[in-house]
């Protein structure tokens, strides 16, 4: 197979992705798309803590379901303490996290692909599926910049951060997600970027195993599908 260069392969993802997936499984090269999407985060993350009006995010934060009660005067008292804090802090912090994140949940999914692979023997390696794993996640980037042009054209002092994303299903169906369950925002925060990413995860991991596309629709979304009836048994058990 020729040599295809790390730009190259990440515009096939997106025009044209079953020649980008042989490049993938030869060269998995995952820094390419982490640096890409650490990068999207950064920005988001950045502009967003610089635009969101503190006290009022972190007073919303203590009074969301779940949370410690407090006092009034401790309510004030800990807003007080956090609004004093720089705003580059907490984007720092927030890029750190999302970025550590990203990495876990992307390498939980490569061990879930290597632990099938070891009992279908399919002879994909775990550095292969993490790379196929991070290379369809590019189009969190273009959910990224779409969520960077919202922020740049409204004002966000007032909105929580899961309702800065123009592309997400409770934006989109204009749901309020205030008083919703854990398990609801975060349905109700995936958008169609994340479709797409399942999509070429899909498509992706028939290519890798020459597997059916049934099965590879099962194999990839069976844990987030169990995850979310899981969840949704627990909230409804409360």
């Amino acid at each position: 197979m020729a040599n295809t260069s790390a730009t190259a392969t990440a515009v096939n993802v997106f025009t044209s992705p079953g020649e980008a997936f042989p490049a993938i499984k030869e060269r998995p090269r995952p820094w390419f798309p982490i640096l890409l999407l650490i990068a999207a985060i950064a920005v988001v993350t950045f502009v967003y803590m610089t635009s969101v009006d503190l006290p009022w995010l972190f007073e919303t934060q203590l009074q969301a379901p779940g949370n410690v009660e407090l006092t009034a005067e401790q309510r004030e008292e800990a807003i007080e303490r956090a609004a004093a804090v720089s705003p580059l802090l907490y984007a720092a912090i927030g890029t750190l996290t999302s970025s550590l994140s990203f990495l876990v949940l992307a390498l939980l999914a490569a061990l879930y692909y290597t632990g099938v692979s070891f009992l279908t023997h399919d002879g994909v390696k775990l550095k292969q599926w993490f790379g196929l794993v991070c290379w369809c996640s590019l189009p969190l980037v273009l959910g990224a910049v779409a969520q960077l042009a919202y922020l740049l054209s409204t004002d966000a002092r007032f909105l929580m951060q899961d309702e800065i994303n123009p592309l997400s299903f409770g934006n989109l169906l204009s749901i309020d997600r205030r008083g919703l369950t854990v398990v609801q925002r975060i349905v109700l925060g995936l958008d169609l970027t994340v479709l797409w990413c399942v999509v070429l995860t899909v498509l992706g991991y028939q290519a890798f195993t020459k597997s059916s596309l049934g099965k590879a629709v099962a194999i990839v979304l069976g844990p987030p599908v169990a995850i979310v009836a899981l969840g949704t048994l627990l909230a409804l058990a409360r």
